[in-house]
Parts: structure tokens; C-alpha cells; sequence
């Protein structure tokens, strides 16, 4: 695998509370290891709620002596939010809280843990949203009461449903993909996905270019867009 990864502080934030991680060789028992977090807007220390968790969600699972991807996926989610919950706790740090969104490509299949509003994608002939937003207007478009354009201008897109550290307990989702040649998977977080369009995505992606180009090109677009919020993105490929 080859990845390439970006945080922006965007245009409008004053710190950047987006953070990633990216291993393309084995770490543990898996074939290599991604994830973007971002810290929630509103909360304490999110800029180190996000590095906290991403940080510790590495060691944990080059530490596991689990197999299955999605289980060292779900031991090491379970010990982070404990993680960033207690520290939460200190005056310092009160109430701070991260999204999380992970994936390892393991013998042509992508494993997938979500929490929060961080997406996966897989990108090729078309553009697929592997994870479901733990949010508000992601509850709505699963009702089918909005679409994913009317929800990337809603009031309310930043309102989240589930959080790493937000509670003393946490659900993730987890999901697993064939990936098929030629495509690329992208995590990204909200400050991406609400500034441009999945057809404006997709074409950037599909064309011709290195992964540090093509993520450059998605943060500049993102920025002209407005840069209402932090941005990452990270985009891997077989």
C-alpha cells in the first residue's frame, strides 16, 4: 500500500484540530494502518483530543495480540475513548472529545471503524461512502428527510451524535469492502466533505497525479470553497 496524508487549518479556525496517521508497512498484526480524527468544534482541547486519540490508537494496536481487523479495530477504539474520557475529566482538558475514522487493507479487503462524522470512501468508477455520520443530518439522510448536498449547508451539520470520549462508553460502526484495482480509499473529515462536492472529489481523485498531489488539490479546493472548518485527508492506494 502507498498513502499520502494532509491536515489544513482551513481559513477560518484558529487552531487545527484535525489529525492523521499513516502507516503503509505492517504495525501489529495488521498489514498497515490509517486514521484521521477531529476534534470537535466547541469542546476543550480538541486540537489534543484528536492527537491523544490517533496517537494511542497506534499503540494499541501494534500492541494486540488479536487478529481479526476488526477486533483489534473495536480493543483498541474501547481503551482510546477511556483514554481521552478520563483525561477529559482534568480541568484542563474538560470535556474534550475527537471523531475517529480507521482502515487497514488486508488481502484486498478494507476494514473500516467509524465514530463521529470522519468518513471513508472508496473511490474509482464511482464514489462510495463506506461509513455512516454519527450526527444529526446523518440521521436525517438515513431517514431519507435530506440529501447529502442539502446536508452539506444545513444549520445543523455540526452537531454529533457519538464521540470518541464524549461518554464513558462508545459504539463504533465497522464495515468491510472489496477494493477492487485501481481504486483509492480517502478518510476524510467534515471540513473536506461539507466544502466540495463528491463529484468535485471524485474527478480530483480519478485524475492523473501522485496521492501528495491529489490531496494538496483537495485541500486547495477546499480553502477556495471557504475553508469554513480544519481539513484532512488522507488517500491510499494498493
Amino acid at each position: 500500500m502507498k498513502s499520502y496524508g494532509i491536515t489544513d487549518i482551513g481559513n477560518v479556525r484558529k487552531y487545527n484540530q484535525d489529525y492523521s496517521l499513516e502507516c503503509d508497512d505492517p504495525i501489529g498484526n495488521l498489514d498497515n494502518l490509517y486514521v484521521v480524527c477531529d476534534g470537535l468544534g466547541g469542546r476543550n482541547a480538541g486540537e489534543y483530543a484528536s492527537s491523544t486519540a490517533a496517537e494511542n490508537f497506534f499503540d494499541l494496536v501494534e500492541n494486540s495480540e488479536l487478529e481479526n481487523p476488526l477486533a483489534i479495530f473495536k480493543e483498541a477504539i474501547t481503551e482510546v475513548n477511556e483514554i481521552v474520557f478520563n483525561e477529559g475529566q482534568e480541568p484542563e482538558y474538560q470535556g474534550m472529545a475527537t471523531t475517529l475514522v480507521a482502515a487497514t487493507v488486508m488481502d484486498g479487503v478494507v476494514y473500516v471503524a467509524n465514530v463521529g462524522d470522519s468518513r471513508a470512501y472508496i473511490v474509482g468508477d464511482e464514489m462510495t461512502q463506506i461509513t455512516w455520520d454519527h450526527s444529526y443530518v446523518g440521521e436525517l439522510m438515513r431517514r431519507g428527510k435530506i440529501t447529502k448536498e442539502e446536508a452539506r449547508f444545513h444549520n445543523k451539520n455540526n452537531v454529533i451524535t457519538r464521540a470518541i470520549g464524549a461518554e464513558e462508553t462508545v459504539e463504533p460502526d465497522y464495515f468491510q469492502v472489496e477494493l477492487e484495482k485501481g481504486e483509492i480509499i480517502l478518510l476524510c473529515t467534515d471540513g473536506l466533505y461539507n466544502m466540495l462536492s463528491e463529484r468535485t472529489i471524485q474527478a480530483v481523485i480519478n485524475a492523473r497525479g501522485s496521492l501528495r498531489a491529489k490531496a494538496e488539490k483537495l485541500v486547495d479546493l477546499a480553502n477556495e470553497a471557504g475553508g469554513k472548518d480544519n481539513i484532512a485527508a488522507v488517500l491510499i492506494a494498493q
